[in-house]
């Protein structure tokens, strides 16, 4: 099988260029662009054939100035670029100058891999035509998957109101159903599913994805819903990762909340889909 072009990254301002960081990325699936800085990144932008996406800069980048980051994504013309920061844990009144400046993530290092992973492949698809009804968070939940008899363990990678990815050396078949027992802080709860992709050892089509499945909730209740609702609220409050658009106003008892910790959300036009 032919291997899919890896989704490449601007790497921005990391220390020698090509730091940690890219290092990192190659080894998640991505492929790293290292440059010195917005200037260097722009001109870079013009020469590359494929579209770039999503760009990670250091938390305490001298050429965060206001704008920065939003100048170099109108350079980027058609290609919507997202940035996201990395580095030390920044407080509120730090966090505001990374906001202008262009930054919409900020991920605070030290961060696992599948952190790492989950907060660039959100820059790069959530918003970039693979809408979502439900916001979805990082977990580090181990689910129970029982077919039949059989029974799996797997970390759960992601988790939304409507479906998850459990990671998985042994995913199920694809369009298989499925029981999924999720143990949630003081509400377990156990939810039909079915099986929309698995994605195996040795299969390239999703190179920048751990191997295992996604899941599509079935038939959950409104008690089930509520209890893995109220887990993902309670997990971005944690990351400091708040939903957006539509799921923001459903949220919105909660956005001054929001408002004070890490992720910084550039405004959205009202009526967008949410991850």
């Amino acid at each position: 099988m032919r291997e899919q072009a890896r989704d490449a990254v601007l790497v921005i301002g990391f220390a020698g260029v090509s730091g940690g960081i890219a290092t990192r990325l190659i080894a998640l699936g991505y492929r790293p662009i290292s440059v010195t800085d917005p200037q260097a990144a722009a001109a870079r932008l013009d020469r590359e054939a494929a579209p770039v996406r999503a760009a990670i800069v250091p938390t305490h980048a001298e050429f965060l100035a206001p704008g920065a980051l939003w100048r170099l994504a109108r350079a980027n013309g058609p290609n919507s670029l997202r940035c996201i920061a990395l580095g030390p844990q920044v407080d509120a009144a730090a966090a505001e100058p990374l906001r202008r400046a262009g930054v919409r993530f900020l991920v605070s290092e030290p961060c696992t891999d599948r952190e790492l992973r989950f907060a660039v492949n959100r820059a790069l698809y959530d918003e970039h035509g693979q809408s979502r009804l439900h916001v979805r968070t990082a977990t580090d939940l181990v689910a129970r998957i029982r077919m039949g008899a059989r029974e799996k363990a797997g970390l759960v990678y992601s988790l939304s109101a409507d479906g998850c990815y459990v990671e998985t050396d042994r995913p199920c078949v694809p369009e298989s159903f499925v029981s999924v027992h999720l143990p949630l802080a003081g509400a377990d709860v156990e939810l039909p599913a079915r099986v929309l992709y698995a994605n195996v050892p040795g299969d390239f089509a999703r190179a920048n994805l751990p191997h295992g499945m996604a899941l599509s909730f079935l038939g959950a209740g409104a008690q089930q819903r509520a209890a893995v609702s109220a887990y993902v609220d309670s997990r971005l409050l944690e990351q400091g990762i708040a939903p957006r658009g539509d799921d923001a106003v459903a949220h919105g008892a909660m956005t001054r909340v929001w408002a004070r910790l890490r992720l910084l959300i550039a405004p959205m036009r009202t009526g967008r889909a949410t991850p």
